[in-house]
């Protein structure tokens, strides 16, 4: 098989990363997965020694120049693309100003390790139920703390771009 298909997908790559993982899930070194280590491995970011593997491997899917760090064209590019469009949809603007506010911390620019930790996995933050408020806030027209099918579709550019 190709190992460079026209597909778009690097399969030395992923074997590469793949293994990384593997041998970060496989806790006692015996390169055989127990039903543990094979839950770690599929499932990184319930286990606490994983995750430094998935703040890896989200870097490294994002960080487009490969400079180590996420700046704001790469955070905003992993969500939305322009397609030529000129105008960007709401979320898209929210998105780039919680990047300014509250994603880069020390305001460089761009994001590092600790700083990308902090926005995927947050020790006090329950990202689905913030995401789940979020979207009631912005769309509940009449604010009686219910969507309708209306009011969702209405907001249908909001649900789409949602990160739930």
């Amino acid at each position: 098989d190709d190992p460079d298909p026209d597909d778009g997908f690097n399969y030395k790559q992923m074997m590469v990363r793949d293994e990384r993982r593997f041998k970060m899930a496989d806790k006692d070194g015996d390169l055989i997965a127990t039903k543990e280590e094979f839950t770690a491995f599929l499932h990184p970011e319930e286990y606490d020694y994983m995750k430094d593997i998935v703040v890896q491997e989200t870097m490294e899917d994002i960080d487009k120049n490969a400079d180590g760090f996420i700046d704001l064209e790469e955070y905003i590019g992993d969500m939305y693309s322009h397609d030529g469009n000129a105008d960007e949809p709401e979320w898209v603007k929210t998105e780039r100003e919680q990047f300014v506010e509250f994603r880069d911390k020390n305001r460089d620019g761009k994001m590092d390790k600790e700083e990308t930790k902090d926005w995927i996995l947050p020790s006090d933050y329950d990202h689905a139920e913030a995401e789940a408020r979020h979207l009631v806030y912005e769309s509940d027209q009449n604010k009686d703390g219910k969507l309708t099918k209306e009011e969702i579709v209405d907001k249908y550019d909001l649900f789409v771009g949602s990160q739930a």
